[in-house]
């Protein structure tokens, strides 16, 4: 809220969206960072409502390869992002999405959770941009974009090995589905599990 009381100009265009307040920040804020189109599609992956990779008991060890496949180094989000890329590039197709264990259904509703957000966005004048692939930026923009949102939901990681979250000093550890082969020094995180 601003001084009075009133919500800003942001939080008034934010609350105009059917998402999170974390989601919306992200979403709202990335055209100022060039990456719009890229938020877009990990808002709606983020949005899909179901798990967007499949594992089944019979073909774990397939289905974690194929997984393997769209995992990005950098985290979970941009996995989502790469998923979404590859879909489209596919053409939506279901015979792609059972080849490399992805949820078809999951991917139609986070493509419609898409197009709807996207309408949003131009309601609201927010123009939908991409950094150039090949910049040096391009991941650096989206991660900016996501650290909109979600500034709250960082972790630290303490001389113990262990992250320390920075909003109420948890202790806390990657979830074993977690895509990252290592321990960056910060991590930001979507949703917070007890295991």
């Amino acid at each position: 809220p601003g001084i009075d009381g009133e919500l800003t100009e942001l939080g008034s265009t934010m609350a105009e969206f059917p998402l999170d307040p974390q989601l919306a920040a992200c979403l709202v804020q990335s055209a100022r960072y060039r990456c719009s189109n890229e938020v877009l599609s990990i808002v709606a992956m983020l949005s899909a409502g179901s798990a967007i990779f499949v594992r089944p008991k019979d073909a774990a060890r397939a289905s974690d390869e194929a997984k393997a496949r769209f995992t990005h180094p950098e985290g979970d989000h941009l996995t989502l992002l790469n998923v979404y890329h590859a879909f489209k590039h596919n053409n939506d197709d279901a015979g792609w999405c059972r080849d490399n264990f992805i949820n078809f259904k999951a991917m139609k509703s986070a493509d419609n959770v898409r197009t709807q957000l996207a309408r949003l966005l131009r309601k609201f004048g927010i123009d939908l941009v991409s950094t150039d692939f090949h910049s040096k930026e391009y991941y650096i923009n989206i991660r900016k974009a996501l650290t909109a949102g979600f500034f709250m939901q960082v972790a630290h990681l303490e001389r113990t090995g262990h992250y320390l979250t920075i909003k109420d000093n948890q202790v806390v550890a990657l979830h074993p589905s977690c895509g990252l082969d290592y321990k960056p020094e910060w991590v930001l995180y979507h949703e917070f599990v007890l295991t």
